[in-house]
């Protein structure tokens, strides 16, 4: 049911974004290539709470790619602080072509 409501209100190319913090992140950006066959990309990102300077992976899906990708993250890392968003469109390797 939600998924057809994404589709009718944000049509067939909606996409979710999502951001994994975690001290594992090599390990959950291999499985996600393995798993889910996407790629993630990291940036260098520092806590400011903690003064700590950490990678965070990007992530960028389809709502059933990022729900798996979720899974391998939390499955890898418990401690994983992990933020999903929506993305109105993506584009390039694996995603719409212009």
């Amino acid at each position: 049911m939600g998924k057809m409501i994404d589709i009718i209100f944000e049509g067939v190319n909606f996409t979710k974004t999502m951001f994994i913090i975690s001290d594992k992140y090599e390990k959950i950006a291999e499985e996600v290539g393995k798993q889910v066959n996407r790629g993630s990309t990291g940036i260098y990102a520092k806590g400011m709470y903690t003064d700590e300077e950490k990678m965070m992976l990007l992530c960028v899906g389809s709502r059933n790619e990022i729900s798996k990708i979720r899974q391998i993250a939390a499955k890898i890392d418990r401690k994983a602080f992990i933020i999903i968003s929506n993305a109105r469109e993506a584009y390039g390797k694996g995603f719409k072509k212009e």
